[in-house]
């Protein structure tokens, strides 16, 4: 029996009876419910199918909800149509979540003051696929030029690392999630963005009564306030998420492996289950074999001493879900087999 254990994210590829239970079948310990892109009622379809395969097969794959948290994002388009963006020319961001974007100005749902931003700051779409610099701010709206040439595709998130962005307390959307999760008995409810550890707290208080001590609350560290407090973060919480995502456009992208290695130790010293996150097979979302470097990092996240190891697109949206649930189980056996050969 493998001691790390994989969780899958659920989207269109996966929302089904019979590749769930292929999924379980190739190794899926835990079903990842993303509140940013799915429907209640989507979510409610799925844990119903998971819950019919536990009693079926005797199983207990364990369910996790993941809030939206302060996420900016890049508002609609007209006809849902991308826009294909070239180096060098402008590009206006309207604080406006309502603006229907076309042509060369977009909507971004950012709802604290625009003069957070300065020119100057970079600000990066799409986990950094789209990179603009900040010419001009005015009134609502932010003039930028495109760095380099991309594709920009509606409700795609926005990072501002320089900027210090300020948020209120839990969105509206969050609460509705969390009292769904509750409601449904999910065991984890993942919080993104957290800066501090009452963004943990702050869920933990609008928990009902009955669920406090049986759901448990995880922190998902992916910016740099995150991590600088990430100690008083990982107490006010039962679990710890490095996602790695939007940590990479957050800070540097080559500091993301020691990043995520202190942030395991630390969980690991303190007893508290960590989560290793975000493009981990990611080749597998349109290819049956992932890279090697892709297998090197699977492998040594669960050597630095993950407790999970999670797949997002490469089972919501990818071509071979159960193929990749299946590859990664395989490094995991492995990889525990070659510590275990050698007393680690």
């Amino acid at each position: 029996m493998v001691k790390t254990k994989i969780i899958a994210t659920i989207g269109p590829a996966s929302r089904s009876s019979a590749v769930l239970r292929r999924m379980m079948r190739a190794g899926l310990d835990v079903v990842r419910l993303n509140f940013s892109h799915a429907t209640h009622a989507e979510c409610l379809q799925t844990i119903r199918m998971v819950r019919q395969l536990n009693r079926r097969y005797g199983r207990s794959l364990r369910l996790l909800g993941d809030l939206e948290g302060h996420r900016v994002r890049i508002g609609r388009l007209r006809d849902h149509q991308s826009l294909t963006l070239r180096k060098g020319q402008t590009l206006w961001l309207v604080q406006d979540a309502g603006f229907v974007g076309e042509g060369n100005r977009v909507a971004f749902d950012y709802e604290g003051a625009i003069k957070d931003i300065h020119q100057g700051h970079r600000i990066f779409v799409d986990d950094g696929l789209i990179a603009l610099d900040v010419l001009s701010v005015s009134r609502r709206v932010l003039k930028t030029r495109v760095v380099f040439d991309g594709v920009l595709g509606e409700f795609k998130g926005v990072n501002i690392p320089q900027a210090r962005l300020h948020f209120g307390g839990l969105s509206s959307k969050d609460k509705e999630d969390i009292a769904f999760g509750c409601v449904h008995s999910l065991d984890f409810l993942a919080q993104s963005f957290v800066r501090t550890a009452s963004d943990m707290l702050a869920v933990r208080r609008v928990l009902p009564v009955g669920r406090k001590g049986k759901v448990r609350l995880v922190a998902k560290i992916e910016n740099a306030d995150g991590i600088r407090n990430i100690d008083r973060i990982i107490d006010a919480s039962d679990a710890v998420m490095v996602a790695r995502g939007d940590m990479g456009v957050s800070i540097p992208i080559e500091d993301v492996p020691v990043v995520q290695k202190e942030i395991i130790r630390k969980c690991n010293a303190r007893k508290k289950p960590v989560i290793t996150a975000t493009q981990m097979l990611e080749h597998m979302t349109v290819e049956r074999i992932p890279t090697r470097a892709e297998v090197s990092d699977v492998a040594n996240a669960v050597l630095d001493g993950s407790d999970y190891v999670m797949l997002s697109a490469e089972t919501a949206a990818g071509r071979y879900p159960v193929e990749a649930v299946a590859m990664m189980n395989k490094i995991i056996r492995v990889t525990e087999e070659w510590c275990r050969c050698r007393g680690r």
